[in-house]
């Protein structure tokens, strides 16, 4: 443990003897926290990860992450007594055993008042996929055919709360230089254009959102919306847009119960590119698995707090998708479940980390949970 303290301490820029085991424990309960770590001590976390994505396979990666306390202006108190989340700032890199691999650095930040959130985020990538047709053609759900997506990745979003409500709205602009290829020859169902495509798009967010903590909520719900158009006047190569409609609520009738629903809703027009097609979000289910012009899913989740930092998980779901003419009424339903493990990381944030083993159509998969599993 004493050398662990020292790793940690090298990283928040402090003399070894400058952290002890009383840093990193909470004062309710006595037991390990990184509250104070995080949040006092202003370092930089080295934080090694696991992927266990199935799209790319098994790997891992590390990133430096920076958390830094939003306290309230002076002579101020924070709005309604809520906890205003740290600014974060992190850069790291990762690879995965299928070859693929990637950067990134990228900033979170709040106003201290919680009235301001903007983001900043670029990438680099080079991701190993599968194509397994959209879920309404014919054939879909065959062996997928292999591809190599490359990708140069921008992302800016700015949000301001309307005042005197839970209200933020702003604008998002993503901005992205991507090549693909196919290892066997482009499927005939991706149109050429697809392969080399610059995109650029902005757009319109709308979000409500009054959870206790936006690491992992025990109250609240969180509803978003968004218009992304994607067009040649915001930098891009073609026309097309994606559409959101999102709801994640959580109650807890008991106090060692947490209950969370979700619904989902996404979809696309024009000419989108075959990377970009909704597709069902749930664990258990490789991402982009399957897709279609519009994609909607819904799940629950509860969360059995076990002994005040231990808590048991469990959840499941089903999801859609669907073509222009269909629509989701008719499309088939695939569903996913599991369970899982939390540990009650940082108190002051509401942070929970874990881990979820999960069940789809056609395989299982586990996954590394930091905060809340939904998005």
């Amino acid at each position: 443990m004493r050398g662990l303290l020292a790793i940690l301490a090298v990283a928040a820029s402090l003399p070894a003897a400058a952290l002890s085991l009383e840093d990193f424990r909470d004062p309710q309960d006595g037991r390990f926290d990184t509250s104070r770590f995080l949040l006092d001590l202003n370092g930089f976390l080295p934080l090694p990860f696991i992927i266990t994505e199935p799209a790319i396979g098994y790997g891992g990666g590390a990133a430096l992450l920076f958390f830094d306390r939003n306290a309230p202006p002076p002579g101020a108190a924070a709005r309604e007594g809520r906890f205003v989340p740290p600014d974060i700032t992190a850069a790291g890199g990762m690879a995965t055993e299928n070859g693929t691999r990637g950067g990134f650095a990228g900033h979170l930040g709040f106003s201290s008042d919680g009235n301001w959130r903007y983001v900043g985020a670029v990438a680099r990538t080079s991701l190993n996929l599968s194509w397994f047709g959209a879920d309404f053609l014919p054939g879909a759900g065959s062996a997928g055919r292999d591809y190599n997506l490359d990708a140069d990745l921008l992302v800016a979003d700015v949000r301001r709360r309307i005042p005197g409500t839970d209200w933020m709205a702003g604008l998002r602009y993503v901005r992205a230089d991507t090549q693909s290829r196919f290892d066997l020859g482009r499927p005939a169902e991706v149109p050429q254009r697809s392969l080399d495509v610059a995109i650029g798009g902005l757009a319109l967010v709308a979000e409500y959102d009054d959870r206790d903590s936006i690491f992992t909520p025990g109250s609240g719900k969180r509803i978003t919306a968004y218009v992304h158009d994607f067009a040649p006047r915001w930098g891009g190569d073609q026309s097309f847009r994606l559409y959101k409609a999102a709801v994640n609520a959580f109650a807890s009738p008991r106090r060692d119960l947490v209950l969370g629903g979700r619904l989902d809703w996404r979809g696309s027009s024009g000419n989108t590119p075959f990377y970009a097609l909704p597709f069902v979000e749930l664990r258990g289910i490789p991402a982009l698995r399957y897709q279609g012009e519009q994609a909607a899913v819904a799940e629950v989740e509860a969360r059995w707090n076990l002994d005040g930092r231990w808590s048991a998980v469990g959840f499941g779901g089903a999801g859609r998708a669907a073509g222009p003419e269909e629509g989701l009424g008719s499309a088939k339903t695939r569903w996913a479940g599991g369970v899982g493990i939390r540990y009650f990381l940082a108190r002051a944030m509401g942070l929970h980390v874990g881990v979820d083993v999960a069940r789809g159509p056609e395989e299982g998969a586990f996954y590394i949970v930091m905060g809340s599993a939904w998005r």
